[in-house]
Order: structure tokens, then sequence, then C-alpha cells
């Protein structure tokens, strides 16, 4: 289970650098001025890593699931006694 979450994990970082290069590349061709080019690359950037934080929580959660199900236990790793 950790190799899949590492490779979750390693895609996840993958698509974020993969966004900021491509905003990297779109600043340069964009025929914008350079605050609202600055302005559109730091939204781009925040929704890459909002989209990153999403799929890692479900990507938990997904894992969190299978765990307490392979050991057939509803409330494994909740905290609960």
């Amino acid at each position: 289970m950790m190799g899949l979450l590492r490779g979750i994990l390693k895609f996840g970082g993958g698509a974020l650098l993969g966004a900021a290069v491509g905003a990297a590349v779109a600043s340069l061709l964009a025929p914008e001025s350079g605050p609202e080019l600055q302005e559109r690359v730091r939204e781009r950037l925040e929704e890459a890593k909002k989209a990153r934080a999403e799929a890692e929580a479900e990507t938990e959660r997904q894992l969190r699931e299978q765990f307490r199900q392979a050991v057939n236990d509803p409330d494994a790793l909740s905290g609960k006694p």
C-alpha cells in the first residue's frame, strides 16, 4: 500500500510541476502586461495546489477505507479506542 501512496504522491508532485512549467511557458508567450500575467500565474498555481491537496485527501480517504476493510475494523486509523 505504501508503494501505491508513493506513486500517487509522485504523480501529484509531477502534476504540480507540470502546471508550474505550463504556466511559465504560457507567461513567455502571452500578450499580457507584466502585472496581469503575474496575477494569472499566481491564480493558476493556487488552483494547482488546491487540486493537489484535494487529490491527496481523496487518496488518503481511499487508502484508509481499504485498510479498514482489510483488517475488518471500521474504526481503524480513526483514533478511537
